[in-house]
């Protein structure tokens, strides 16, 4: 869930370990991949939802720095549970009188607002002890330009697995030993966070030279099981025949979560998802933190999920028309694909509301 419209590539690749202060060493780890930019060849709308390196170790009383390289967040969750949801159906938060362009309520009023849990939203700070007997988490990058680093002291050894609740499957773990024990040396964890890196690089290649997979088919990517990513629809650009259903999907195990949203103009309607996807609830915030929730209208489906899909440019009005949340995880509640059929010719265009730049035209012809 990247909503940036480039690769976020942050952190160099040097940048592995810090001085130790009194004692007790720093290493550096990259929530996500460790350029400046993308090398020559690598696609600019690409992106790899890995931690680099992707397993660490340190000596107790020794700290890890979390570089932000993107759209991620390190959750450390209470020893023995997995990564925290990224939002939640929350029934104390129904969603209420939410009606499109017609003025005709949409389906999911009364729904649960997909409500995103505190411990992901806004997390817990930077420079907490971790042991594994309460979660932390650094919360979702927030503002514009880099996010800070995110800081874990571990005083205590075992071996602990971290999560980025935002992209299902990114996981690392950090072993922590004895003083006396011996850990890798800054340069060589330098080393497999390169050798890990140019593996991931190697992988967007390929991906780059696939053809699409099947005719009457879009794809968001194509993105693989173990992080790569293409964040654009492939083919970008469909001709199909009037009454002919098409399959609109998300790759086998990405990583990645998308919407097919269709609307007249995807360049307005982009910036104005980017504007809402995210966002406090109303009511919240004034004594305390808010409480941040995904917007419902492009979390859920525009149409009931037992309802065919059509689609001839006036749906709700205004010509929207929203699969919503997709994702290629089986463990999550949000399907893979969605079809579609358009009754009437004409080009209808769509966009992903969680990566507004990511935009795609079918053509229905007679």
């Amino acid at each position: 869930m990247h909503r940036k419209s480039k690769v976020a590539f942050a952190t160099a690749i040097c940048a592995f370990a810090l001085p130790g202060v009194a004692g007790a060493a720093t290493k550096v780890v990259s929530a996500g991949p460790p350029l400046k930019k993308p090398p020559a060849g690598v696609p600019k709308d690409s992106d790899i939802d890995q931690f680099y390196p992707a397993s660490i170790k340190v000596h107790a009383g020794d700290s890890v720095k979390f570089q932000i390289a993107g759209f991620h967040t390190i959750n450390f969750p209470k020893k023995g549970a997995g990564s925290p949801p990224l939002a939640v159906p929350d029934p104390a938060h129904p969603v209420t009188g939410l009606t499109d362009a017609s003025g005709a309520a949409f389906w999911f009023n009364g729904q649960g607002t997909p409500v995103i849990p505190s411990i992901v939203a806004l997390g817990t700070g930077s420079g907490k002890a971790y042991t594994g007997a309460a979660a932390i988490g650094s919360g979702i990058p927030a503002g514009s330009g880099p996010p800070k680093p995110f800081v874990v002291k571990f005083p205590k050894a075992g071996s602990f697995t971290y999560y980025c609740a935002v992209h299902p499957g990114m996981k690392a773990s950090v072993s922590v030993v004895a003083k006396g024990k011996a850990v890798p040396s800054a340069k060589a964890d330098a080393a497999r966070g390169a050798n890990q890196l140019a593996q991931g690089l190697a992988t967007i290649k390929k991906l780059d030279k696939l053809k699409p997979a099947a005719t009457q088919t879009v794809t968001a990517g194509p993105d693989d099981k173990g992080g790569a990513s293409l964040l654009r629809f492939t083919p970008s650009s469909l001709t199909t025949k009037v009454g002919t259903p098409v399959t609109l999907q998300m790759s086998p195990g990405t990583r990645e979560d998308h919407t097919f949203t269709f609307a007249k103009d995807v360049k307005a309607a982009g910036k104005l998802a980017e504007k809402t996807f995210v966002a406090p609830l109303p009511g919240t915030g004034t004594a305390g933190p808010p409480v941040l929730a995904f917007d419902p209208k492009y979390a859920y489906p525009s149409d009931p999920p037992s309802s065919p899909l059509t689609y001839d440019g006036t749906n709700h009005g205004d010509g929207f028309l929203n699969s919503g949340v997709l994702d290629g995880d089986p463990r999550t509640p949000f399907p893979q694909k969605v079809t579609v059929t358009f009754p009437t010719a004409g080009t209808y265009t769509f966009f992903c509301a969680i990566h507004p730049f990511m935009t795609g035209k079918i053509t229905a012809t007679s």
